[in-house]
């Protein structure tokens, strides 16, 4: 029977690192939504060497279950603290296994250009503001028709809350 270190093709003296990098190496090959025709009881293999050797104190069970060297001559490395990285963070390496270079572009970030009509949106407050002030205007000019005008011009933002937005993502959708 394989220990979990063979399973996972790993030294037993290896770090948290090269055991994890190892780890997802073979779930990315032997996984069954990646390799549907792998065996299904090698992935549980990995999955079970994983769940031991990724636990600090699992694996120092582990290792002294196997009559292997003594856990204290194998220092296990914290998972971090407050003060900095664990004691077994490495910076990524650009031949790093995990980088897609195809996720990365050359160009720099620039917002999306944005058109006058997607100002549109602010048409309602204005509409609001407009409402307000003329009625305040009504009321020290004493003009019922001005009056008249700024309250029926409140329903007609409130509608404009709710088309303007809708509006503008139509537009966005359209130019895509």
């Amino acid at each position: 029977m394989a220990t979990h270190y063979e399973v996972l093709g790993v030294r037993p003296d290896a770090s948290g690192g090269e055991i994890q990098r190892a780890y997802r190496l073979l779930a990315r090959r032997y996984h069954p939504d990646v390799a549907p025709d792998a065996d299904r009881s090698l992935m549980t293999a990995i999955n079970g060497a994983w769940m031991v050797l990724s636990d600090p104190s699992r694996r120092r069970e582990y290792d002294a279950s196997l009559g292997g060297p003594e856990p204290a001559a194998r220092p296990v490395a914290p998972t971090g603290n407050a003060n900095g990285p664990a004691a077994d963070w490495e910076p990524l390496h650009w031949d790093d296994e995990e980088l897609d270079a195809e996720d990365w572009s050359d160009e720099p970030y620039a917002p999306a250009r944005r058109r006058p009509s997607d100002m549109l949106v602010m048409t309602p407050v204005l509409l609001i503001l407009a409402a307000v002030g003329g009625f305040f205007l009504s009321i020290v000019s004493g003009s019922t028709g001005l009056r008249t005008f700024s309250i029926l011009l409140v329903p007609v933002s409130g509608l404009g809350f709710v088309l303007a937005p809708l509006f503008v993502m139509l537009r966005s959708k359209s130019r895509e």
